[in-house]
């Protein structure tokens, strides 16, 4: 063998060695910038959990990283993340709580500036929402003969669900519902149940069902408005919407989601009028609302003026908001855009 082989073989393992160290070392700093973690408990104004309702998780460009629900305890957590800012997003959808975000930072790093896993605990207390005739928030009475078997199912499921057994109760409500097709209670209570699981196309069968016995369910068609939304069945939508308003006029929920789809078919004047009069019912004080008018505005109608008014409403309404950097940025925008637009 010559030494010039030798020699180039030395060299060639070598740097084969440093590119494996630098392999492992990289590894490591990858797999120790991926070992952060955000957990936290979410309570309700009475400082109990709130339980299997979905927590969200945005990066700062808003893009969305992973969404779970809080488990028996009200526990939520996000595991294996990069050091970065995040903002938790709770969505209470079925109950009366507001919608609530906190920003986080993950920002572990060692003595030498190295990343380190850096595991966040942030906990998140709802507040009750404002307004009359929130979705879902009260049982609707309704008088039914009910066999009594149907009756027990009917109540153990119940029981399950309050004590957060989410597919034990589900699955008593069907039981229920099998044994009396017709269970007006029971249907409202399964169609909540799959509404928040995000089950859009069953959760509308079992609304609709519920009003086939009781066509005045304020709740029921609200609960089919919502889920057509959610499936950008707009138009649809907005029938289900004004349903629920003939039967409750004066609901913020009802009025802020007919405006939200009438924008969606491009339908401004319906849109303006549920949102002004959500407004109006909420005292002001209902960001979602300042926010869809912003955008209706802003957005749709070249009205800057009041886009910026809007949007500084919504701030005075959501004083935590996560993006209120961002909102100022876009008031100066539109005041820009209204001088201009003179």
């Amino acid at each position: 063998m010559n030494i010039q082989f030798c020699r180039s073989l030395a060299v060639f393992c070598v740097a084969i060695i440093i590119l494996s160290v630098q392999i492992q070392v990289s590894a490591q700093g990858s797999f120790s910038r991926n070992r952060s973690s955000i957990a936290g408990f979410v309570f309700g104004p009475d400082r109990q959990p709130v339980v299997q309702i979905w927590v969200e998780l945005l990066t700062d460009t808003n893009s969305t990283m992973g969404r779970v629900r809080t488990d028996g305890s009200g526990r939520f957590y996000f595991p294996g993340l990069a050091n970065g800012r995040y903002t938790i997003k709770v969505l209470p959808l079925g109950t009366n709580l507001q919608e609530h975000s906190e920003d986080v930072e993950l920002a572990g790093l060692g003595s030498r500036g190295q990343s380190l896993p850096d595991n966040q605990q942030k906990d998140i207390y709802l507040k009750s929402r404002r307004g009359s005739a929130t979705p879902f928030s009260n049982q609707v009475i309704y008088a039914q003969e009910v066999p009594k078997d149907a009756q027990s199912l009917y109540n153990y499921a119940v029981a399950d669900l309050d004590n957060q057994r989410v597919d034990l109760g589900g699955a008593g409500l069907e039981k229920a519902i099998a044994a009396f097709p017709t269970y007006f209670a029971a249907l409202l209570r399964l169609g909540t149940v799959r509404l928040a699981e995000q089950k859009f196309d069953p959760a509308i069968t079992l609304f609709e069902r519920a009003l086939a016995v009781n066509q005045r369910c304020f709740d029921c068609y609200y609960g089919i408005a919502y889920s057509n939304y959610a499936l950008r069945k707009y138009n649809d939508a907005i029938v289900s919407s004004e349903k629920a308003l003939n039967e409750t006029r004066d609901s913020i929920d009802a009025n802020l989601l007919l405006g939200m789809a009438a924008r969606n078919t491009k339908n401004h004047k319906k849109a303006e009028e549920a949102l002004l009069r959500a407004s109006k019912i909420s005292d002001g004080r209902n960001g979602d609302v300042h926010w869809q008018l912003a955008l209706l505005y802003g957005r749709d109608l070249e009205r800057y003026a009041e886009a910026a008014k809007e949007l500084e409403l919504y701030l005075k309404a959501s004083p935590e908001a996560p993006n209120k950097e961002d909102v100022k940025k876009l008031i100066k925008q539109f005041k820009d855009q209204a001088k201009v637009s003179r």
